[in-house]
């Protein structure tokens, strides 16, 4: 008698732990130590405001590493824009930079979109030089908020580092030398400012060479069609004015 309250016991017992591994007929999981929920979201937050990829990074080792164990865990669980964001940020702090930099061309040739393209840019003015290649190569003008942002970044790179953007634009055609640079010269959509054209010009001048000079050819072409752009628009905007006044 003893020996079988026992057994009930210990039978009982098992049932209950057993029950407790239990909810709704599925097995509970196993505690894996992941990163909050709250968390991630709050790690975007403080290093990209407003989801947009800070100029730099300078984090000192105890928050760097944990910035990047939550970016990872962002990048493990989450999707689309806030996993893109987390590649970057990641990226940026040199973390597995590699993989992270493919991940982003990936998503960057296949879509072109303005948010990847202010990602890489991110990652070239850091120094990572090999990213201009595909920023020049992607260009295709069927996104105007692409458009406008690349063809703002050739003028700029013409003005600041001519040498580095002819280096790499010598790798593609006659053809697309001219295109690119003829965006530049649009920039974002209005055309260089005098200075940045006359610096720029200055620059393709000093270097020379017929990459050079056809850029330079290309920049004209573009700043002027820029311009007339700018001088319909305004004139648009002049007559939808007089037009509100007539009424």
């Amino acid at each position: 008698m003893r020996f079988r309250t026992c057994f009930w016991g210990l039978f009982l017992a098992i049932g209950l732990i057993s029950g407790c591994t239990e909810v709704s007929g599925q097995t509970a999981p196993i505690n894996h130590s992941r990163v909050s929920p709250v968390d991630p979201e709050d790690i975007l937050k403080q290093l990209a405001p407003n989801d947009v990829p800070p100029r730099s990074l300078a984090l000192k080792p105890p928050e760097k590493a944990r910035a990047i164990r939550l970016l990872v865990a962002v990048k493990r669980d989450e999707t689309e824009w806030r996993r893109q964001l987390a590649i970057c940020l990641l990226a940026m702090l040199g973390y597995d930079y590699e993989r992270n930099r493919d991940e982003l061309l990936k998503i960057w040739r296949r879509d072109g979109d303005d948010g990847t393209m202010a990602m890489l840019i991110r990652l070239y003015e850091q120094g990572h030089k090999e990213i201009l290649q595909p920023l020049l190569a992607r260009y295709d003008g069927w996104n105007a908020s692409t458009s406008e942002g690349l063809g703002e970044f050739y003028g700029d790179q013409l003005e600041m580092n001519p040498k580095d953007f002819l280096a790499v634009l010598a790798t593609f055609s006659h053809r697309r030398q001219l295109y690119l640079c003829t965006m530049a010269g649009v920039a974002d959509g209005g055309g260089m400012n005098p200075k940045t054209e006359r610096k720029v010009l200055a620059n393709l001048k000093e270097i020379g060479g017929d990459v050079a000079n056809r850029c330079a050819r290309g920049v004209r072409a573009g700043n002027q069609a820029g311009d007339q752009a700018t001088q319909e628009e305004q004139k648009e905007i002049q007559k939808e004015e007089q037009n509100r006044q007539k009424k």
